[in-house]
Order: C-alpha cells, then sequence, then structure tokens
C-alpha cells in the first residue's frame, strides 16, 4: 500500500464499494483518497457531483518531468458550441497549473475572483438551482473577470504560495532491459466447441512443435486443463502455448505454430507475446500458472 511510505499520516484501506457508499455519505471524513485509475476517474466525478457539479472540478496529472491539466470530466461534447457549459473546471485546472508553475500570486488572484463571484450569485445551469436564471459559459468568465482582485467575504478566500520551480534533472539514461519471448496466447473463434475436444484438435494441429498447448480460458476462466463442466462458454476462446523452458521461444516458433493452426482450419482472431523483461513476466498468469 502507499500508506507504508507515509507512515506520519494516519490511512484507512477501504474497498471500492463501500468506500463509494463512505465518500457519498461522509465526504467530509476524506482528504487524500489513493486509487487505481479506473476507480479514480469514477470517484473523482462522485466527489465533485457530491460538492455542486462535475463542472466545477479540476484535475492535474503531474510527473517527474511535466504535467498536464485538465477539468476533471475532460471533454463535454454534448455542450459544445452551446454556450451553457460550465467553465469553472476548467479555470481552476488552470489555477492549480499556475501554482505549478510557482505563479501562486496570479493563481490566488483568479480563484479569489471565482469565489467572489459565486457569492455574488453567477452560476451556469448545473448549479443554478430552481427558481435561478442560470448564466451561459461567457456570461459566467465575465463575471469572473469582473471580480478579479475581489475576495469573498463568505467562502474561504485562498492564498498560495510563490515557489520558485527548480529545473528538471537531466533524465537518466534509459536502461534497456533484456526481452525475451515465452509463447503466445492465441485467440480462436470457435461456435459449439467445448473445451477438452478444442484441446484435443489444438495438440493434434501443433503437432510436435516448440510451443506447446498450456490451458485454454473462456471469458477469463480457465476451462482447460481440469476445468468445471458447468462453467458457461462463449464461443471466444484464449488458448495459452509456451516453450518448456522460460523465455526459450522464438517469433519463428509462433509463426510456425500459426501455419499448422490454419491449415488445421482454425479461424485465429488475434494473437498475443507472452514476453519477459530482465527475466521477469510482462503477462498475467492463468489459474493455476
Amino acid at each position: 500500500m502507499v500508506a507504508g511510505d507515509y507512515p506520519d499520516i494516519a490511512a484507512e484501506h477501504w474497498i471500492v464499494d463501500i468506500g463509494a457508499a463512505k465518500l457519498t455519505d461522509t465526504p467530509e471524513n476524506f482528504d487524500v483518497v489513493v486509487m487505481p485509475n479506473l476507480y479514480g476517474d469514477i470517484l473523482s466525478d462522485v466527489a465533485a457531483q457530491i460538492a455542486g457539479s462535475v463542472g466545477m472540478a479540476g484535475s492535474a496529472n503531474i510527473g517527474d518531468d511535466v504535467a498536464m491539466f485538465e477539468a476533471i470530466h475532460g471533454s463535454a461534447p454534448r455542450r459544445a458550441g452551446q454556450d451553457v457549459a460550465n467553465p469553472s473546471g476548467l479555470l481552476l485546472c488552470a489555477v492549480m497549473m499556475l501554482v505549478h508553475i510557482g505563479q501562486g500570486d496570479v493563481a490566488a488572484t483568479v480563484h479569489n475572483a471565482w469565489l467572489t463571484a459565486l457569492e455574488a450569485g453567477a452560476a451556469t445551469y448545473d448549479i443554478a438551482g430552481p427558481g435561478r436564471a442560470p448564466l451561459g459559459t461567457r456570461d459566467f468568465a465575465k463575471a469572473v473577470i469582473a471580480h478579479l482582485g475581489h475576495r469573498p467575504q463568505r467562502l474561504a478566500a485562498v492564498d498560495y504560495p510563490i515557489v520558485e520551480r527548480r529545473p528538471a534533472a537531466a533524465p537518466h539514461p534509459a536502461v534497456r532491459a533484456k526481452k525475451t519471448l515465452d509463447g503466445v496466447d492465441v485467440f480462436l473463434h470457435a461456435p459449439h466447441a467445448r473445451p477438452d475436444g478444442l484441446a484435443a484438435a489444438l495438440v493434434s494441429a501443433a503437432g510436435d512443435g516448440w510451443l506447446r498447448l498450456q490451458m485454454i480460458t473462456n471469458r477469463g476462466v480457465k476451462v482447460w486443463p481440469d476445468g468445471f463442466p458447468e462453467t458457461f462458454c462463449t464461443d471466444h476462446w484464449r488458448e495459452r502455448f509456451q516453450s518448456p523452458f522460460p523465455g526459450a521461444a522464438a517469433p519463428s516458433h509462433i509463426l510456425q505454430l500459426l501455419h499448422h493452426l490454419y491449415r488445421a482450419g482454425f479461424d485465429v482472431i488475434k494473437t498475443e507475446g507472452l514476453y519477459r523483461f530482465d527475466g521477469q513476466p510482462a503477462y498475467s498468469l492463468g489459474q493455476g500458472q
């Protein structure tokens, strides 16, 4: 867990479903939330909507050498050209960018103008609420501009430090990992096939080639060898062929295997090479491997 790298910060671990429930129920209990990209993409939108609207939040993707800033919702093609979109997310990600590049004073001026405009009642359709006439995108932006130099009275004003950005360190020369090949995953379209019969036909077609059939999966579940007969199978199958020794396969072995499979009438949809880098598998192991 990431929390192990920061022992001075209190942390809790939540499974994403109950974490989402807690976020919607008591968002004030959350400060920093660390998640894989998929969960983060979903729950960041949930958090923004709880705060008022997905259109209100900016986001930052910061790396060692480069950074990218965008509204949290990405593009909004359904709102393009209608003068209704909330520009707050784009504005606030620009504030984040200004802080990142060391222009905290400019960032605070823009952010406080935005807060003051909200206090004065400026609102686009997504946050206007019932009985209030919403502003369009352009008029909302004009309202923010009109409040440049003002500080909010009811909402908390912001102040950002001015930090001089250090030039990026020279990148270390890349060390190329040793790439070796274990075998190949072959994906087939095989209607009405059954695991044992399909395996027997594949072994026969492959002959005495260097790559040997290790397993068959369907919908991500191993169905051969030692699969469960009650597993529901679709007409798309994945067959894993591997060499007897790690890293001992070659592209020519894959070409030979595919030649035999095509000659036997198999409908190959696609293939994925099973590679290692510096001896470590760069592919997911199947069930039982």
